[in-house]
């Protein structure tokens, strides 16, 4: 989801350290090899107190003994949410264009105020009163105490003050959202049979399964926020709802697993679409004017690509070349596939700079997570091979914390793109969706630095949970969130969500060249960096099918020589 690109890119490389990747990895360790490499970085978020003496749900429906098959029919909306007629539970006249909320572009349709039955415990985790949502971790390590320190010396939010932004903004939902008598619990469990790393990886299915089989039988839970894809097919299997599963995944993944894992993040068979639109109409058959090597800049674009080797990640790399060829006669270029291993970064990155220079290839498309792209950039460094990069906005690549952290002999002058995100001052700091949210719930403070709070995890939850109407269930829910309009106008911090036709919310992109000389944004909290994404267009966003065919206008202004 949209949150793990935000929280995930919250620590920013030191303004001097342009391309000291080693530093960086000292700083992150392990952490992304569980974490960042694909579904972000996240925070420790302790349990709330909740009352372990909730009745507990009953039933064939709230407790079923076989979850309910995953897979079946997805289909598109019919229309949006219908509006109701009177007020809301703030207090809000509701009729057609007010949303339930007043913080966020992202807000669903408003609804009077519910004084009805709402059915009581109408599935596992649901009560007359509550509806429970697990947060599953991983035992902290060393490394991720390590961050920690890092993460507070570098003036960022630690854990603790993260979690405290977080459960004051639910609490904040939990009295404006319409969840019919209802109001969210969230629970932490720390998992006792899952392998992060092993996840991470695409493997490691045994104790995902038993740590997903505890959470139903042991906690009850609803639903689970964020997983693994491996953790996400397990919680399927058991009637287990994921918020946040197996980020960029395919849209068949989803479909199979309906109605129970969903994410914000853009499915990677829409990204396959839209990185070979990109490339054909706006790249393709023209010089390498933007690579750093004056000897390539002439010659017309041959490309390659850098993507994970984990099987979904290849089946929409595939794809990707299969449009390129069929769609626009365009040929994908040389490959090279990497294992989500943080330990295999650095020779696999130098082993495809090794490649890529071999096969003269000019303009390189980033498929990969960021800290990838640090280690590419700098065996590029160290190879003597200055190319093209294009990034494709996944995984907080399109963050400028991460633009920073890239060696800026590669990344200045020399990288552009697809971002998925607005720019980053629109997420992070003052001014921003939750920073607003912050100041009015803490007497006008400003928000920490480093964090949102898990403001947009914790937005669609919510919006989930309402669409759904008092009778929760996964297929209610399902069939909820599928009438949901187009959200996050005008703005779009991050990025146009519409659920109409997939299980996963952004549809859509703005362009984006990085300027490593650029001042930060003024609600920024360092204003000694330097470096920023800068939008083409001005900002404008483009959905699969209308990319101009033309040059990107990128770096206007700087002499190419």
């Amino acid at each position: 989801m949209a949150e793990q690109h935000s929280d995930a890119g919250a620590a920013q490389a030191e303004a001097g350290d342009r391309g000291g990747l080693p530093r960086h990895l000292k700083r992150y360790g392990v952490v992304y090899a569980v974490a960042i490499v694909i579904v972000g970085v996240l925070v420790v978020l302790p349990a709330l107190d909740g009352d372990d003496g909730d009745e507990e749900a009953t039933g064939p429906d709230a407790e079923p003994t076989e979850a309910p098959a995953a897979g079946g029919d997805w289909r598109p909306a019919s229309g949006d949410l219908v509006h109701g007629t009177g007020t809301t539970r703030t207090g809000v006249d509701c009729e057609p264009g007010v949303p339930q909320v007043d913080f966020t572009a992202y807000g669903p349709p408003c609804l009077p105020e519910f004084d009805g039955d709402n059915g009581g415990a109408t599935y596992r985790g649901v009560t007359a009163d509550t509806i429970r949502i697990v947060v599953r971790e991983f035992p902290a390590t060393a490394n991720s105490e390590a961050l920690d320190r890092e993460l507070e010396a570098a003036g960022f939010a630690t854990s603790e003050v993260s979690q405290a932004i977080r459960d004051r903004f639910i609490e904040h939902m939990n009295d404006t959202y319409e969840l019919y008598g209802r109001r969210v619990e969230l629970v932490t469990y720390e998992s006792r049979f899952g392998n992060a790393t092993a996840e991470a990886l695409g493997q490691g299915r045994e104790g995902a399964c038993q740590d997903a089989t505890l959470i139903v039988e042991e906690l009850g839970a609803y639903g689970v926020v964020g997983g693994s894809a491996v953790f996400s097919e397990c919680a399927a299997e058991r009637g287990l709802v994921v918020f946040g599963g197996g980020a960029y995944y395919p849209e068949s993944w989803y479909a199979d697993l309906h109605p129970y894992v969903w994410n914000t993040t853009m499915n990677c068979e829409y990204i396959a679409a839209q990185v070979a639109e990109y490339v054909a109409k706006r790249l393709h058959g023209r010089p390498a004017v933007h690579a750093g090597d004056p000897a390539l800049r002439t010659r017309t674009r041959v490309f390659g690509s850098y993507s994970p080797d984990n099987e979904q990640y290849v089946h929409c790399n595939e794809l990707t070349g299969q449009i390129m060829r069929e769609e626009y006669g365009v040929e994908q270029g040389l490959v090279v596939r990497y294992a989500l291993d943080i330990s295999r970064f650095a020779e696999q990155a130098a082993r495809a700079v090794v490649q890529w220079k071999a096969e003269g290839v000019t303009t390189v498309v980033l498929a990969a997570d960021p800290i990838s792209i640090g280690m590419l950039t700098s065996s590029a460094t160290e190879q003597e091979y200055f190319p093209e990069w294009v990034i494709i906005g996944t995984a907080g690549m399109d963050t400028d914390n991460f633009g920073r952290s890239y060696d800026q002999r590669h990344a200045d002058g020399h990288m552009f793109g697809i971002s998925h995100l607005n720019a980053t001052e629109m997420i992070y700091g003052p001014g921003t969706e939750p920073g607003n949210l912050y100041a009015q719930l803490h007497g006008g403070d400003d928000i920490p630095p480093g964090t949102t709070g898990s403001f947009y995890t914790y937005v669609q939850i919510f919006n989930f949970l309402q669409a759904a109407g008092p009778d929760l269930t996964p297929e209610n829910m399902a069939a909820g969130v599928r009438s949901l309009p187009e959200m996050g106008a005008p703005d779009y911090p991050v990025g146009r969500w519409s659920w109409a036709n997939s299980h996963t919310g952004v549809i859509d992109s703005r362009e984006v060249y990085w300027d490593g000389n650029a001042p930060p944004a003024p609600n920024e909290h360092d204003q000694s960096l330097r470096g920023r994404w800068i939008a083409t267009y001005d900002g404008r966003r483009f959905t699969n099918g209308e990319w101009p065919e033309e040059d990107p206008p990128v770096y206007p202004d700087r002499d190419r020589g």
